[in-house]
């Protein structure tokens, strides 16, 4: 039946993105802080970044106080002279945005608290039944005897804390991102 008194008018769907200047955006300090992670890591995919800039930021940003990046530098947290080899650059933003979503194996907050009102936190390094050594955030080892432990907890997030890119730009967080993406020894 063809009434056309209820017919309805068929609506088209816009099929075209806005159009937005990455170029005129991607300086703008606190950028970061201010997008979604969505658009953050649409706009780290579009842009190159700049490897050089990225090393300053590592330093900068205070990556450095907890990550090594080669070797021969103190362990502290998760190593990351060789993260460009285990993630792609999405995956290190990502790390990088949200930090307790995936926490490496090995690196899971755990807090002791031990005889003598002391209270540690950081990864387990090794464990006996007589003792357990842990790595805190800043590379200090600490041997506790198992026989000192009051109380044990894994924690659910991660020692680094969220929000530490939200002072950056597009092009800062892309640059860090392509300096991290060419750490492969």
């Amino acid at each position: 039946m063809d009434i056309t008194a209820f017919a309805t008018e068929e609506k088209v769907a816009a099929t075209e993105e806005p159009k937005v200047d990455l170029e005129k955006i991607k300086n703008q300090k606190g950028q970061v802080g201010k997008s979604s992670i969505e658009d953050v890591l649409l706009a780290i995919n579009k842009l190159e970044g700049d490897a050089v800039k990225g090393k300053a930021l590592f330093t900068r940003q205070g990556c450095i106080a907890c990550h090594s990046i080669s070797k021969g530098e103190k362990m502290k947290g998760p190593f990351m002279g060789q993260i460009g080899s285990i993630m792609n650059r999405e995956q290190i933003a990502e790390s990088i945005l949200k930090p307790s979503a995936s926490i490496s194996q090995g690196f899971a907050t755990v807090m002791i608290s031990a005889k003598g009102d002391k209270t540690y936190m950081g990864f387990i390094t090794e464990e006996t039944a007589a003792k357990v050594v842990m790595r805190n955030i800043a590379g200090e080892v600490f041997t506790i005897k198992a026989s000192d432990i009051l109380s044990r907890k894994e924690m659910d997030s991660s020692m680094m804390p969220a929000g530490l890119a939200n002072s950056l730009s597009y092009d800062e967080l892309a640059s860090l991102v392509t300096f991290l993406s060419q750490q492969k020894k």
